[in-house]
């Protein structure tokens, strides 16, 4: 059995987070965060201004892409949705929920664990020695992130897992701070947050200054070099049941997956499930 963890601290956050965020709300228990703070957004979108915050203490529906469920125990993750109004061409949006796994990346490092980008919804760390997990090898998920357009807008939900013991991870793949570095599961979800936060606005701040081109912004570069799928070979699942495989070859400019096939025609992925493979010995 788990002791309690402590709640996170409203007051203490709206004081470090100061005038980075136009709105930061803090709620004990949340269905699915990004789905509270869209719904919130449609009902009064001029109560929620750019890079608003909505974080929960607890949440009990988190979504993930393609509409899949996931819960984690109270107070062991950082579920937090942010709304940007970019002002880029939509066009560029698919270049958000990249943004946020950047922005995760850093955060992660920050605390000395070296993360990395698994296209185009995940944040991993490679674990020395670990059991190779099919789709996934030796890499452990830590984060999700979900971007979703709200009309000029996007939510941008990102969940961090922090103090999760190895019996309270769902899945074979996934890791918490606290299993990869037991000290790092004792620091305090504001921590993250407000780092999170600052990384965030900082990538979207370069994003916006170029118009929404994430090359000219110097993003894809550095999203690239933080890829965990860049030159793997890869399965895709699409959207309809058609299987994808071949080598990850580039990120389109709109932030898609460029998979070259073994006839060596690329192919552009703007959603499916990735899946990294090993090859055939030889």
């Amino acid at each position: 059995m788990t002791s309690e963890r402590p709640a996170l601290d409203a007051a203490a956050l709206a004081t470090r987070l100061g005038d980075l965020v136009a709105r930061l709300e803090v709620r004990a228990r949340a269905g699915s965060t990004n789905a509270e703070l869209g719904a919130a957004v449609r009902a009064e979108p001029e109560a929620w201004p750019d890079f608003s915050v909505l974080v929960a203490d607890h949440q009990e529906s988190g979504r993930g892409r393609a509409g899949r469920d996931w819960q984690t125990p109270a107070g062991t993750s950082l579920t937090v949705s942010f709304l940007l109004r970019p002002g880029v061409p939509p066009s560029s949006f698919g270049w958000a929920s990249l943004l946020g796994a950047l922005a995760a990346v850093r955060a992660v490092g920050a605390f000395g664990l070296v993360a990395r980008a698994k296209w185009p919804n995940d944040v991993v760390v490679g674990v020395r020695g670990a059991a190779h997990v099919d789709g996934w090898g030796a890499n452990r998920k830590v984060a999700g992130v979900l971007g979703e357009v709200a009309g000029d807008a996007v939510v941008l939900g990102i969940g961090i897992n922090v103090a999760q013991t190895p019996e309270e991870l769902p899945v074979p793949w996934a890791a918490s701070l606290a299993t990869l570095d037991a000290t790092l599961g004792e620091h305090p979800r504001e921590d993250l947050l407000v780092m999170l936060a600052h990384q965030l606005w900082l990538l979207d701040e370069q994003w916006r200054a170029a118009d929404g081109d994430a090359a000219a912004a110097g993003i894809a570069e550095e999203y690239a070099a933080a890829s965990a799928t860049l030159g793997q070979a890869v399965v895709v699942e699409l959207p309809g049941g058609r299987v994808l495989a071949g080598v990850a070859d580039g990120f389109a400019a709109d932030g898609a997956l460029l998979v070259r096939r073994a006839d060596g025609q690329v192919e552009a992925v703007r959603s499916g499930d990735v899946h990294h493979v090993r090859l055939p010995d030889v």
